[in-house]
């Protein structure tokens, strides 16, 4: 039985964010194949996790991607998506699998501390304090910075659509949850893992300016989303009009467990 998780975290530099971020990953090692896409090609690695260079920078959803490809196999009974300016609750990758095994299904994220708000569930300033419920919930979509996805959902679903929101992937994880449910699969929250997100790390790298990197990354997100779902993509996505959130953690329905 696939019992391991492939674990993608694409990088552009700051390594001690990703070291960090790997101390809290080690703890569950006898479960996880690590693996860093190292987009600028000057990644240190500490010689635990796999490293691949792909020669140019794929970005965010490119990536992930190729990572994914490259090292997805039958012994892994999924692959959790994940940023490298982020810190882990207790279990965490033993516990989204476990949160996709309770409700089968194909995309399932942390609570977390970060911008949307239906996956908010407060601040820890010791992620591994967090002790967590074992609550899943029904979400529209989910953050990109940490997205466990069973290799079933892979086989049904294929990649991140890398080419219609590069070079940055922004939009790339709404797509990916909108084509699930568009598939009668379930995205899921669940209260049982949590993160803490850093945020703007990868950007301040490559950009120098968190506000340019939204500048450019938030139109194309738009764009593609409206070319592939239309101009009611948010509508699809459960978003507001004028908050252009889905609403708080606590309106979102329970989902059963199997």
């Amino acid at each position: 039985t696939a019992r391991r998780v492939l674990v993608v975290i694409p990088v552009f530099g700051q390594p001690e964010v990703t070291h960090a971020l790997l101390k809290d990953l080690r703890r569950e090692r006898r479960l996880v194949d690590v693996v860093v896409v190292d987009n600028r090609g000057d990644y240190t690695g500490t010689g635990w996790e796999e490293v691949l260079r792909p020669g140019r920078n794929l970005g965010w959803a490119g990536g992930t991607n190729h990572g994914t490809r490259e090292r997805l196999g039958d012994r892994h009974a999924g692959v959790l998506w994940l940023n490298n300016d982020t810190r882990l609750s207790r279990r965490f990758v033993r516990r989204l699998r476990r949160a996709a095994g309770d409700t089968d299904a194909a995309v399932v994220a942390p609570v977390y501390d970060c911008h949307w708000r239906h996956q908010h569930v407060g601040v820890w300033d010791d992620p591994r304090r967090y002790r967590g419920r074992r609550v899943h919930l029904r979400a529209p979509f989910v953050d990109g910075t940490a997205m466990y996805v069973p290799r079933r959902a892979i086989q049904r679903l294929g990649f991140l659509d890398d080419e219609t929101f590069a070079p940055l992937g922004w939009g790339a994880e709404i797509d990916y949850c909108l084509r699930a449910r568009a598939a009668d699969l379930e995205v899921a929250v669940t209260r049982y893992a949590f993160l803490h997100h850093e945020r703007a790390v990868t950007a301040q790298a490559v950009f120098g300016d968190y506000d340019a990197y939204v500048e450019e990354a938030y139109p194309v997100s738009v764009e593609g989303l409206v070319a592939k779902w239309g101009t009611a993509w948010e509508e699809r996505a459960g978003l507001d009009p004028h908050t252009h959130q889905v609403g708080p953690l606590d309106a979102l329905p329970e989902l059963p467990r199997r």
